[in-house]
């Protein structure tokens, strides 16, 4: 089973030019007999153009290599690059085993943990754990994860998480949930307690053809590692107490971001409207609230539709108001095209006095064959100080097993 996909992407504004190109291959080999052994591919080769290196703009990415003994999508072993080594822990360069009983997975894993922002192997950090599943297939569907995990980083232990991850679905119902627990030493450098709730949501949905409403409501702390600490300044970790004179600030320990979101939308012949709104809180140095909204219609037939939006918000840093007016066209089963306009009105707190920017869009969809697609995106912005004009094309082949 392969896929291969294209991006390009490039801009040219007031300041210069740049781009990328990047060709990703997805790949999953099983032997033709009945054999176990697999392997499993996620690679890109990306070329980038001039400008600002951040250290993530590296020639070859690689998401996944490894070999496994079972299926793809849940081995019993596997070896190598892991694109995830558990429900709740991304990639790792190492191995995880699994033993299965029924509707119950026991599994342990654990290797290095990958360069963040180049995905290079690195000895610095090792992240280790175990994991149990119940996974049943009939009925509501429940799959209940309870994942015991930990890191070093430069030979001290790190982090020591608890994470839990439920789900169940039936019919036009899906509902999600997750926590995550952390402990902390006594004289850790974040004025967290001994043992933290450091994220938790829950969310609800019903989808039925073309209609669904949903509910999210999520907690977060920052993420607080040995290992951040020694890559990220401290006010990304922290709200930090303003002493004069003093170079580490003592953090004050109690940063946290609430965010309930609700979205819904229908549709008929002729009509289709979705709408997203989200409200939440952010506790830091003092408490701040950010709220936003969007709405967003399709009428007429899908040979021609009639684009229309509007969307806004308040934060803490900006606040901002935007419309949509545009049209969509689809001849054929094949092809789709959208052109819309986007006035906009940013004011931000910074600023003297607000600026308005104009945004104008056109997509292109294009379905070659039952394997092949190809997508293309411009985005020209006029206003204030910004001229920009920006291409993206995304090329996809998934020839059939």
């Amino acid at each position: 089973h392969v896929a291969v996909y294209g991006h390009m992407f490039g801009n040219l504004d007031k300041d210069g030019s740049g781009g990328q190109i990047e060709g990703q291959v997805v790949a999953s080999f099983d032997r033709i007999t009945d054999g176990a052994l697999g392997a499993d591919v996620d690679a890109a080769v990306r070329l980038f153009g001039t400008g600002f290196d951040t250290g993530s703009r590296v020639p070859l990415f690689v998401r996944t290599a490894m070999l496994r003994w079972g299926d793809a999508s849940d081995p019993s072993i596997a070896i190598g690059r892991l694109r995830y080594a558990a429900t709740s822990v991304g990639m790792l360069d190492g191995g995880r085993a699994a033993f299965h009983t029924g509707h119950l997975e026991l599994a342990a894993y654990g290797g290095l943990v990958p360069d963040p922002i180049s995905g290079a192997p690195d000895t610095g950090a090792s992240r280790f754990g175990a994991e149990a599943i119940y996974d049943l297939p009939t009925g509501w569907h429940p799959r209940l994860a309870v994942n015991a995990h930990g890191s070093t980083w430069s030979g001290q232990v790190d982090e020591r998480i608890l994470s839990v991850a439920a789900s169940a679905n039936k019919d036009s119902l899906f509902f999600t949930s997750f926590a995550d627990v952390q402990m902390f030493d006594a004289n850790n450098p974040w004025g967290a307690p001994a043992v933290d709730l450091t994220g938790a949501g829950a969310s609800g949905e019903w989808r039925h053809r073309g209609n669904h409403l949903g509910v999210d409501l999520t907690f977060l702390r920052p993420e607080r590692s040995l290992r951040l600490a020694a890559a990220l300044p401290q006010s990304w970790q922290c709200a930090s107490k303003n002493l004069p004179g003093i170079m580490a600030e003592p953090c004050l320990g109690n940063d946290f971001w609430l965010a309930t979101t609700v979205s819904g939308g229908f549709s008929g012949s002729g009509y289709s409207v979705d709408a997203v709104g989200s409200l939440g809180t952010t506790q830091s140095i003092d408490q701040q609230g950010d709220l936003s909204g969007y709405v967003r219609s399709e009428l007429g037939p899908r040979a021609h539709r009639a684009i229309i939006a509007v969307s806004g918000g308040h934060a803490a840093f900006a606040a901002w108001e935007a419309a949509d007016l545009g049209f969509a066209l689809s001849p054929g089963p094949r092809l789709d095209f959208a052109l819309t306009d986007r006035p906009e009105r940013l004011d931000y707190v910074a600023a003297t006095d607000a600026f308005v920017l104009h945004n104008l869009v056109a997509d292109l969809h294009y379905s070659v064959s039952a394997a092949f697609d190809v997508a293309v995106s411009a985005v020209g912005t006029t206003g204030a100080d910004r001229d920009v004009l920006a291409l993206l094309t995304t090329l996809a082949w998934r020839p059939l097993p």
